[in-house]
């Protein structure tokens, strides 16, 4: 079974590529959700950041207070360095485990690893092929904003923040255009499934 990495920069509309994926039989490790799992109130990764942080970053009911640990490590490189590195380490386990199992269940026509952060965590090694979702600059400003609330300006700041399109490029096996419209990805998609079948 096929293990695809999908990733892109913020706004290329990867989530939406994930979702027509899952539509079409693939399997999906999400590293958003991991990522929100793995804290969960009892977990490993939440012991380690409270005894590295203290109490004051949990909730009353225990569970992570994540807006205050954000307004501590955006302004500390070493704890945000910290904090990546120990988050990152039980995201790559716990998508490695649904990997596993969903291979061990052969229910799907794909997994696909949908992480934004892919090449940061090293996932790209257990992908048969990494697929990067395009967008230009402006079409992923405008959608930042409407899901955001946000100005143009931050959506700009926070695009310019991620890794250049060459970046991302030089290190895609695939690139998706997301710049059309949802039937002209669907047929991407479609294709890109199609061919991979045949490939097999």
């Amino acid at each position: 079974m096929k293990v695809i990495g999908l990733t892109g920069g913020t706004g290329s509309g990867k989530s939406v590529v994930s979702r027509l994926l899952a539509q079409m039989g693939a399997v999906i490790v999400d590293a958003d959700l991991v990522s929100r799992q793995i804290v969960l109130p009892g977990s490993p990764a939440l012991g380690e950041i409270v005894s590295y942080f203290g109490k004051e970053i949990l909730q009353e009911d225990g569970s992570l207070f994540r807006r205050k640990l954000g307004e501590i490590v955006f302004r500390d490189k070493e704890k945000l360095a910290f904090l990546n590195q120990c988050t990152h380490k039980y995201i790559v386990m716990e998508m490695t485990r649904q990997m596993e199992e969903a291979k061990a269940e052969g229910r799907a026509s794909c997994i696909v690893l949908d992480a934004p952060l892919l090449f940061e965590v090293g996932l790209e090694r257990y992908c048969d092929q990494v697929w990067v979702v395009y967008a230009d600059a402006q079409a992923r400003a405008k959608r930042v904003m409407e899901r955001d609330g946000i100005t143009y300006e931050t959506a700009m700041a926070r695009i310019s923040n991620q890794k250049s399109w060459e970046e991302y490029k030089e290190r895609a096996d695939v690139v998706i255009d997301n710049s059309g419209d949802l039937h002209a990805l669907e047929n991407q998609l479609e294709q890109l499934i199609k061919k991979m079948g045949e490939n097999a």
